[in-house]
């Protein structure tokens, strides 16, 4: 196992030399190779798991898995919008995990059928065509791996560009079980005589996308002088790619019954090189819509049972995602300060009450209910949440506010 380093360099600038005095490492993950019999070959994964501060997290966090596929390509913009908005005070999505698949062989693994290329589509590419072999290893060997090694949930985002975003419309069709959501990014949907496209027909037609999810991203990959409304009745070779991905939007428009949860999005000022960040993040965003309060300022109103409110939120994503969740701690924590500071008790107590209930071994939460009682005036009850949660961690703030309160 290797630890992925960014470097960060404290330059001491002396005239015209530069000299390196510090270096720190900043671990965002990690580097494994496992051995895939189905592939015959080794494989390497990049993994991220979210940091979870074992006295103000959950005791056993699990997490949803994204599988991001050209993984050494996008591991680190992934990384980064996950990092921003999966965590913190009204987050938009769940904290999750990210493994990031890289591939020894691209064209083979990320084909699903033997195809001509993009420039010679009329000859067959003998290393092309191993899409199959990679779902399978998908499926009976790394989710696995991951399901026993990291605390994994069980709901999976699968998401992937270009050839990656054909190999997510390929596993979408043909493996929708696989995973509950997908994120296509200009996804190479010409391969093969724009096979999937019709293959699409029939997935749409027998229930099988039923309580899937789907972004989908095109970038701008237009002929010159074609426009966006053009190019669908056009004939030209350059714009073969965003015509395929355009009759692919038409065929799931032609299917409103199909059940299967979607949007597309045009990116007219992306190429095909530049969209993928763009496209995470969207993506993310709309994946993930029923994660975000549509108005998380409104637990501030000391009217309203805003605990009460998360609560109820937080139960419909549980049944939305097949697993239990529950509200952020430092969230609620976040809230339950900010009435104390109001001197709005009942609000205060809703919340920090929450929390000792969803989060009982956490020192958070005892300290947050200490804080409560002193509010409200009873000390002993303060001291005894400030003596648990002490106990739990011995580097608690309440530590503090336990000697004070003693004194």
């Amino acid at each position: 196992m290797i630890n992925i380093r960014i470097f960060v360099f404290l330059l001491a600038i002396a005239g015209l030399a530069n000299a390196v005095e510090k270096s720190e490492d900043i671990v965002v993950g990690t580097i494994e190779t496992i051995h895939s019999n189905v592939l015959n070959e080794d494989k390497k994964i990049w993994v991220y798991v979210p940091k979870t501060n074992a006295v103000r997290g959950p005791e056993k966090p699990v997490y949803p898995v994204v599988y991001l596929l050209d993984g050494n390509d996008h591991f680190l913009s992934m990384m980064g919008l996950m990092e921003k908005k999966c965590r913190g005070i009204g987050h938009s999505c769940p904290q999750m995990i990210l493994v990031a698949v890289t591939h020894n062989n691209r064209q083979r693994e990320l084909t699903p059928t033997k195809a001509g290329s993009y420039a010679q589509p009329e000859k067959i590419n003998e290393n092309s065509g191993g899409g199959e072999a990679f779902s399978t290893y998908l499926e009976k060997e790394l989710i696995p791996y991951i399901n026993a090694k990291y605390p994994a949930a069980p709901y999976r985002v699968l998401v992937g560009h270009s050839l990656g975003g054909l190999t997510v419309m390929h596993n979408l069709i043909n493996h929708s079980a696989l995973f509950d959501a997908y994120l296509a990014i200009d996804p190479s949907v010409w391969w093969d005589n724009a096979l999937l496209v019709k293959q699409m027909e029939e997935a749409l037609s027998d229930g099988r996308l039923a309580n899937k999810s789907l972004y989908l991203a095109v970038a701008n990959t237009l002929a010159k002088g074609v426009s966006i409304d053009q190019v669908r009745s056009g004939s030209d070779q350059e714009s073969r790619h965003i015509r395929s991905i355009l009759k692919l939007v038409d065929t799931l428009d032609a299917h409103p019954q199909s059940g299967l949860r979607w949007k597309w999005k045009y990116y007219p000022d992306e190429g095909h090189g530049s969209i993928p960040i763009l496209a995470e993040y969207d993506g993310l965003n709309f994946l993930f819509d029923f994660y975000k309060m549509a108005d998380f300022v409104r637990l501030y109103d000391a009217k309203i049972d805003g605990a009460g409110e998360l609560k109820h939120q937080f139960e419909k994503i549980s049944a939305r995602m097949g697993y239990k969740l529950l509200p952020d701690l430092e969230t609620m924590d976040w809230l339950g300060q900010h009435f104390l500071r109001e001197k709005k008790l009942k609000n205060a107590h809703d919340f920090l009450s929450a929390n000792v209930e969803n989060y009982p071994r956490n020192a958070l939460s005892h300290e947050g209910m200490g804080d409560y009682y002193l509010a409200a005036n009873e000390q002993t009850k303060a001291k005894e949440a400030y003596q648990q949660a002490v106990k739990l961690d011995v580097g608690s703030k309440a530590k503090g506010k336990l000697e004070k309160l003693t004194k």
